[in-house]
């Protein structure tokens, strides 16, 4: 071997205690050194002309040689990542690996769990590393509600609720799992907290948001959200002066709920969606107003939920308009709840909320990866967001009368296909 020949390289030599070489010692640094060195390559090809490279930032990786340190490239523009090498023993297969051990001591063992065993080679591995795994993971996973955010601002916050089953006080039950999204003044977002809520109680909802705010989570000018009971009354005491606004998905939902008839509700479907197909915020006002009342006509108490939601329904009018795609709706959590439900499908009933909250948070830890170096709003047009007074301007009568045009013919296109 030629690096024994070399008397430098001879003491830089893991030997074990008996004074042999350690060849697994050796055989990890030298997989540690080749996939870094892979990753610099890839990324050099990546940046071409007109980028640049910005540093690295680190990530443990558990291989069947051991734990390696991955120094993965940092990109000016656009984002770099090792999908293709960073497969064995993710932060979710961690975590499904706790799982695995917590419902095999609990005596809870059931088929689906048998299978995530065998697919990751449950029995292959030492009591001693599981808990190595699973220490780490609880490590990276608790960082993501301790992390601080000292001089930074925020104007923008996501929030909403995913519901899993786990055990707890010695049955099934269902927890309302709370997750965090920010966006910051630079244009990135992050999931910034999560935690188990109950989701009826406005107390619960203040604790949450008070550790956002105690974290550092400051300069919120909207937040967007379901209206959860006590979620609404949480965030106007924790961040006061933000507006809140309503998604326009769950609204939509929540008015059709109040029809049986497929037809009825077919004609508010129809109208609400061509309120928020419109972008000028003024007409958008006036076909909010003409769907309500077309609403209301057929049943009473979907005309008044409309009608009670219209200020923090248009919130998202009152801020930039490159921002009101991304405001009106709760959809950057939906995404993030559909990979939720995704990953922890596997597992049904969770053994406990400790586990629980370790495959979520890795679940989450590996999405702000992702999300690390995209921008998700143009930086520029976040510098002093202000929230305008467009709501109180008077509307023209001819807008009055396009938005009536809108709604008609959004219903009467509806009723056309549908016959």
């Amino acid at each position: 071997m030629d690096t024994l020949q070399d008397k430098g390289a001879l003491e830089n030599l893991p030997f074990c205690e008996d004074g042999t070489i350690d060849i697994n010692e050796m055989m990890r640094r030298r997989l540690e050194m080749m996939i870094n060195q892979i990753m610099d390559w890839q990324a050099d090809e990546i940046c071409g002309e007109g980028n640049r490279r910005n540093g690295y930032r680190e990530r443990r990786l558990l291989t069947v040689l051991g734990e390696i340190t991955m120094r993965i490239p940092k990109l000016r523009e656009g984002t770099y990542f090792p999908d293709e090498l960073i497969r064995p023993y993710s932060r979710v297969d961690r975590a499904m690996v706790g799982i695995v051990k917590e419902v095999y001591v609990r005596g809870l063992s059931t088929r689906k769990i048998e299978k995530a065993a065998d697919a990751l080679k449950f029995g292959s591995l030492s009591p001693s590393r599981i808990s190595r795994m699973t220490a780490d993971l609880d490590e990276e996973v608790a960082a993501l509600n301790t992390c601080r955010f000292e001089g930074m601002n925020f104007p923008y916050l996501w929030l909403d609720a995913t519901y899993l089953n786990c055990r707890d006080e010695g049955h099934v039950q269902s927890k309302g799992v709370v997750t965090a999204i920010a966006c910051g003044a630079d244009g990135s977002r992050q999931f910034v907290g999560f935690d188990v809520v109950d989701t009826e109680s406005a107390v619960s909802w203040k604790a949450f948001l008070r550790n956002l705010r105690k974290r550092g989570i400051k300069g919120i000018k909207c937040v967007v959200s379901d209206g959860h009971t006590g979620l609404v009354q949480a965030i106007a005491e924790v961040f006061q002066g933000a507006a809140w606004q309503r998604c326009i998905v769950h609204l939509e939902r929540n008015v059709a709920g109040w029809f049986s008839k497929k037809e009825d509700k077919a004609i508010a479907t129809a109208a609400m969606k061509a309120v928020f197909a419109e972008r000028d915020p003024q007409l958008v006002r006036a076909a909010y107003r003409q769907a309500t009342e077309r609403i209301a006509q057929l049943k009473g108490h979907a005309g008044e939920l409309l009608d009670d939601a219209e200020a923090d329904a248009l919130a998202y009018l009152d801020f930039p308009y490159e921002h009101h795609i991304r405001l009106r709706t709760n959809n950057v959590q939906e995404r993030a709840n559909e990979e939720i439900k995704r990953r922890t499908k596997v597992v049904g009933v969770f053994p406990s909320v400790d586990s629980m909250m370790r495959l979520v948070g890795a679940v989450l830890t590996d999405v702000n990866e992702e999300w690390l170096d995209a921008k998700f709003m143009d930086a520029s047009s976040l510098k002093d967001v202000v929230k305008s007074e467009t709501s109180l301007k008077p509307i023209p009568n001819d807008i009055i009368e396009k938005a009536r045009v809108c709604v008609t013919t959004a219903i009467e296109e509806k009723l056309g296909r549908a016959a």
